[in-house]
């Protein structure tokens, strides 16, 4: 790693500022045994340039993998790479492969495939979310615009070389390059033009996809081992679909599942029984989740057009009766970073709840009477239950009147990220890398809008902001671009774009023959370096 990357995150990221978990320091991990989970609803997709949610993350980790991954904190080490280095002036990035990575069937890993992969993202059609991550890769706009074949700034002048030029130094570009979207694919198993596999999904991880029953379950076979394979040590995962979360944690205490991979951990009406059971309390694994819940007000629909209304929402709202109601399980929010994060300001003034206030800001806005919307949310969720039912009380006393909209993840993903189409949505974000940028410039920067799959679900765009953004993209300079960070996050609060509601605590379980590393704060499962230390 660069000294000067290494300084970064030792300054701005240290590892117990985001709690991650110590690992498990068990010697001898043993292959054998199926690893059994289960999820209350089914994947949106596995393919790396498409699937974006924290479920399908840690399951894709089985089926491929990266240039660069983290250690046990959130140090990046080498993964598919022997070594890695970055040009005096910060802008080109050189990786030198592993010769041992292979895809599926059997063919090695090159550079090329690298630069085919990233390509794939910025493809228009691919319709990639990602897409806006790598936007500053040298070459990418032409690329994108249709003006030139490929990308300039990737390059692969030998099979086990890879150079990825920039238009300028980026700080943060190391980190999304351990991101899924950045996973090799194998060209040959996409369909033409690339926009999907022709089959099940295939990688170079150590597990291939064996079966998919949309909505029953997935099941994966690791592949024939090679030597000096490490992790992918049970025979087989199967994850199963469908089932509640109360369902999913009866089953792991009868021993039936090894792992609770639900994103909401402990279910809520059993987390005071469980904190309280000593047989349970030793298989309790917990970690603040870097992650910030939020209402996205479409700011290109009426009435959330106006800053009256957006203010008043957030006036409107009992953020500590919300942290109440998930026991106690999390903090209010007051602006958008979660704690721990390089950047958090712990002095911005956020919102207070205040009814009257709120009545106030709509009379001033022209809706003395208050006005009807539909609040977007997903189903099976006793966390966006809970919260959805509070706001939809909480609103209503001040006479905004919301109709619960509770829809599948799928459904919810691809409505909430269609322009012109969910007035509001009860939403969710997780850091993919630890720097400001991933909440502040991806959810935010009004440049990143987009017509589908757009990340920006408030569709807010103020110049002011899209001018602080990309000065601190472009700073070299740490300090320089945290105050810049700070200086958006304040006018974004101003803006209320959002409902800020709070910072979520993970509380999850893990069977005790369940052995390997601990959560992590970027990668809360790392499942492909997980053993059984007995065969249930």
């Amino acid at each position: 790693m660069p000294w000067f990357w290494a300084l970064l995150v030792a300054l701005l990221c240290p590892v117990s500022s985001l709690g991650a978990e110590a690992p498990d320091h068990t010697p001898s991990p043993q292959r054998g045994g199926t690893l059994r989970l289960a999820l209350p609803n089914d994947l949106r997709s596995l393919d790396p340039a498409i699937g974006y949610e924290p479920e399908s993350w840690c399951i894709m980790r089985l089926m491929f993998r990266g240039l660069l991954d983290y250690g046990q904190g959130l140090d990046l080490v080498p993964w598919q790479c022997r070594e890695w280095s970055i040009s005096p002036d910060g802008r080109t990035f050189s990786f030198h492969l592993r010769d041992d990575a292979r895809f599926a069937s059997g063919r090695p890993v090159e550079a090329a495939d690298y630069v085919r992969s990233l390509e794939r993202v910025l493809r228009p059609s691919t319709l990639s979310p990602g897409e806006g991550f790598f936007r500053g890769i040298a070459g990418a706009k032409e690329f994108q615009a249709g003006t030139a074949a490929g990308v300039r700034g990737l390059r692969a002048p030998s099979s086990d070389r890879l150079e990825i030029e920039l238009e300028r130094p980026d700080l943060s570009f190391p980190y999304l390059l351990a991101m899924p979207f950045a996973f090799a694919v194998p060209h040959e198993a996409l369909t033409p033009g690339g926009a999907g596999f022709i089959g099940l999904p295939t990688g170079s991880g150590p597990y291939a996809l064996e079966e998919w029953q949309r909505g029953v379950r997935l099941k994966f076979r690791r592949k024939a081992l090679r030597a000096g394979d490490t992790g992918g040590y049970p025979d087989a995962i199967v994850l199963s679909i469908g089932g509640d979360e109360t369902l999913h944690q009866m089953m792991f205490e009868r021993g039936e599942l090894d792992l609770v991979l639900s994103p909401n951990g402990i279910p809520i009406p059993d987390f005071p029984r469980v904190l309280r059971d000593p047989r349970l309390q030793p298989m309790i694994h917990q970690m603040p989740e870097g992650a910030t819940f939020y209402v996205a007000m479409n700011t290109e629909l009426p009435p959330f057009d106006r800053p009256l209304v957006r203010r008043a929402m957030n006036h409107a709202v009992d953020t500590r009766r919300l942290v109440r109601l998930l026991n106690g399980r999390a903090t209010p929010a007051r602006g958008v970073l979660p704690p721990g994060m390089p950047g958090f300001d712990p002095a911005l003034p956020g919102y207070d709840y205040n009814p009257e206030q709120a009545r106030a800001l709509l009379a001033q806005a022209g809706l003395p009477d208050g006005f009807q919307t539909t609040l977007w949310m997903t189903a099976n969720d006793q966390r966006d239950s809970r919260l959805g039912e509070a706001l939809q009380e909480d609103l209503a006393r001040v006479g905004i009147r919301i109709e619960l909209k509770p829809v599948t993840m799928a459904t919810f993903l691809d409505g909430v990220t269609r322009r012109r189409n969910a007035p509001c949505a009860l939403s969710r974000w997780y850091q993919d890398f630890p720097d400001p940028s991933n909440f502040l410039d991806t959810l935010l920067n009004g440049q990143r809008i987009v017509d589908e799959n757009c990340n920006n679900r408030a569709f807010y765009r103020n110049p002011e902001v899209d001018r602080l953004l990309d000065a601190a993209s472009g700073s070299a300079h740490p300090e320089e671009r945290l105050a810049l960070y700070r200086r958006v996050e304040r006018q974004v609060v101003a803006d209320a774009p959002w409902v800020f509601l709070l910072h979520p605590q993970l509380y999850a379980l893990r069977q005790p023959w369940v052995r390997g590393p601990g959560l992590h704060p970027i990668w809360p499962y790392r499942l492909d370096q997980l053993w059984l230390e007995r065969a249930p």
